[in-house]
């Protein structure tokens, strides 16, 4: 389970994956991928990683209490799916031609079906495994997405990462009945 650092710790896994896959083959620099989102208008990178949702996942939803030891317990993780687009910066200084734009969002899908299982440090030994999965989504639903942020379309891998285990800090105590003592009567006494 993770607290509440466990979002940034997947994005900034799978950021690590595409840096170390992408360059210097298809990018010079590491710091031309960023974990970023579309409107900043500053940032100068050639390829953007973009958390754009985050879900909790209610078919994953566990209700029985974590036990941290023999009196304290923590309300169960909330399992959650998180959505990312990749996308190439059409303002970046280093302009790229649709060729190696192409080639450099093929070698993204390629990187997430070659690393569908994130790495161990994000999820502890006793954890489901948070899988990455490429999003369908249809054309209206991308457009809608950039429609949002103010704009233009720009062409995207969206894959989704799940289940995250976000977990609670309230922690309460109880007390284990360790002793129990039972008796009984006699009925004869009652019946008369």
């Amino acid at each position: 389970m993770g607290d509440f650092h466990v979002i940034s710790d997947v994005s900034n896994t799978i950021l690590k994956t595409m840096r170390d896959n992408l360059c210097p083959e298809l990018i010079s620099s590491p710091e031309s991928v960023m974990l970023t989102i579309p409107t900043d208008k500053n940032a100068d990178f050639q390829l953007g990683l973009y958390l754009y949702d985050i879900q909790e996942m209610r078919e994953y939803r566990q209700t029985e209490y974590v036990r941290l030891n023999a009196s304290q317990r923590r309300l169960p993780p909330k399992p959650l799916n998180l959505y990312y687009a990749v996308y190439i910066n059409s303002k970046s200084q280093m302009a790229l031609d649709a060729e190696n734009e192409q080639r450099i969002l093929g070698r993204v899908m390629q990187i997430l079906m070659d690393h569908p299982v994130l790495a161990e440090s994000v999820a502890e030994e006793d954890e489901m495994e948070a899988t990455i999965t490429i999003q369908t989504m249809s054309f209206e639903e991308k457009t809608k997405l950039w429609s949002v942020l103010d704009i233009p379309y720009q062409l995207a891998v969206y894959f989704s990462v799940a289940p995250v285990l976000l977990s609670s800090r309230k922690v309460s105590s109880f007390t284990r009945v360790v002793d129990a003592a039972f008796g009984t009567e006699q009925m004869e006494g009652r019946r008369r």
